[in-house]
């Protein structure tokens, strides 16, 4: 049986960051960024609702300026990407998600503006404080847990050996780097799998080593996962 020889690097020597969203204009993936880290709201949609959201919850005192709801939306509200006018059961629909709360208003009026059906969750950063809220299309989670894992440094960076020789220990192994958000042995080994060219259901042996986190000492220790 072939063998595919790899270890996993201790997280001190991760390359963090191999993406950085905010470089990033094409994206629909939009981050409400909190304390620890900045928006990435590259169109200037998230402020804008937010904004909308603030100023919907004075709009009695308002009521004079923004004399129906509709003028309020469409005074803060971004033009719709497709150049379309807002429809009455547009503005009865972002209406609603204001009333419901602000993650409802978020999504509602990204779903206007861009035409895609958006979705949230938090998005988890090795500490609480880096954890923030994505807005995205909901079509696009596997895009969310990318940017998960290499911008917020939650994913795991594995070594794969290239050379000719069959290593002995994680020490021999001299290879390529490769990226992934999997954490389970079994998931790792697959996307090592297909990173090497094979199919899941391909009789290929994985022999992994681990970084052990349980050692303390001067050099890198690493056991082999079952």
């Amino acid at each position: 049986m072939e063998k595919i020889y790899a270890k996993i690097l201790n997280p001190e020597w991760y390359d963090y960051e191999i993406y950085d969203i905010r470089e990033d204009d094409g994206n629909d993936l939009i981050i409400d960024g909190g304390r620890e880290w900045a928006d990435v709201d590259n169109n200037g949609y998230l402020s804008a609702i937010k904004k909308l959201i603030n100023n919907y919850d004075d709009w009695d005192l308002d009521y004079y300026y923004h004399g129906k709801i509709g003028d309020l939306i469409r005074d803060y509200l971004p033009k719709k990407e497709n150049g379309k006018q807002l429809s009455p059961k547009e503005i009865h629909n972002i209406k609603k998600a204001l009333d419901d709360g602000q993650e409802e208003a978020i999504c509602e009026c990204l779903h206007v503006i861009t035409g895609k059906i958006y979705t949230t969750r938090t998005l988890r950063g090795s500490m609480q404080r880096e954890w923030v809220k994505a807005y995205y299309p909901e079509n696009e989670e596997e895009y969310a847990s990318w940017v998960e894992a290499w911008y917020f440094g939650t994913g795991t960076e594995i070594l794969i050996h290239q050379e000719d020789n069959e290593p002995e220990t994680a020490d021999d192994i001299d290879g390529y780097s490769m990226y992934t958000e999997k954490w389970r042995d079994e998931d790792i080994k697959n996307e090592i799998k297909k990173e090497c060219g094979y199919k899941e259901s391909d009789e290929v042996e994985v022999i992994l080593w681990k970084y052990d986190h349980t050692v303390t000492t001067k050099r890198d220790v690493y056991v082999r996962a079952e």
